[in-house]
């Protein structure tokens, strides 16, 4: 009777740790093959950081498109080597690093532990870095439009057709994956 009663509560005790762990995102394992897989694996890396970490949530559009664009649908050396999906640079050369190419660098690509290490990278950056203070203040107007606040990350990229490749990814993501 005694061994029949720890065996009732132990089942009950999986079975209601189970429900309480049920919500709770963990990190995806991100090997995809195809660019719905890669779009589900960004987004379950978004919900992952927001789960763990006290930060102030950014345009998860905004956040997809450019981790697409960034990344090469998940298919760049750096996405792939180094889990970096949006191109994230470190000017310290005493991070992890990779090379963007064969020739020396004042800086080099970071290099992440995991795909969600660098969502969340990006997420600081937008909510702390310098440069994007014009994203803060548009989003704390109530802009959601991800192809307004796309005008404010001229700090991010040199090529002088980055708005038009993030609002061309943003409109296909819009029409083939939702």
């Amino acid at each position: 009777m005694l061994m029949a009663t720890i065996v009732f509560w132990a089942i009950v005790w999986c079975h209601y740790k189970s429900l309480a762990n049920a919500d709770v995102p963990k990190r995806p394992n991100f090997k995809h093959s195809n660019n719905t897989e890669f779009l589900h694996s960004v987004k379950q890396c978004v919900d992952y950081v927001y789960y763990h970490n006290d930060v102030e949530e950014v345009n998860l559009e905004l956040l997809i498109a450019q981790a697409a664009l960034e990344s090469g649908w998940g298919n760049s050396r750096f996405a792939n080597e180094g889990n970096n999906l949006f191109g994230i640079r470190t000017y310290d050369l005493r991070e992890p690093h990779m090379l963007p190419s064969n020739k020396p660098k004042k800086w080099g690509v970071k290099v992440y532990k995991h795909e969600c290490d660098s969502v969340l990278n990006y997420i600081n950056i937008l909510n702390k870095g310098k440069a994007f203070t014009e994203y803060r203040k548009l989003r704390e107007e109530g802009i959601t439009d991800p192809f307004i606040l796309t005008e404010t990350l001229d700090a991010y990229a040199s090529d002088k057709y980055y708005f038009a490749k993030v609002k061309s990814i943003l409109i296909k993501i819009r029409k083939d994956y939702q």
